[in-house]
């Protein structure tokens, strides 16, 4: 079995497509979340010393 093979075979199944790009769409999600948490957090500390 080949790399193009297995490849190829995962774009042959729509469903499995389908809930990878839901899984990285959920993760992209996350981390910008994440992100503007901790930016958020850290703008707050920096007018707390001012």
């Amino acid at each position: 079995m080949q790399i193009g093979d297995l490849v190829s075979g995962f774009f042959e199944d729509p469903v499995l497509v389908a809930i990878v790009a839901i899984l990285l769409g959920f993760v992209f999600l996350v981390y910008l979340f994440l992100r503007r948490t901790a930016q958020g957090f850290k703008q707050g500390m920096d007018q707390g010393r001012q």
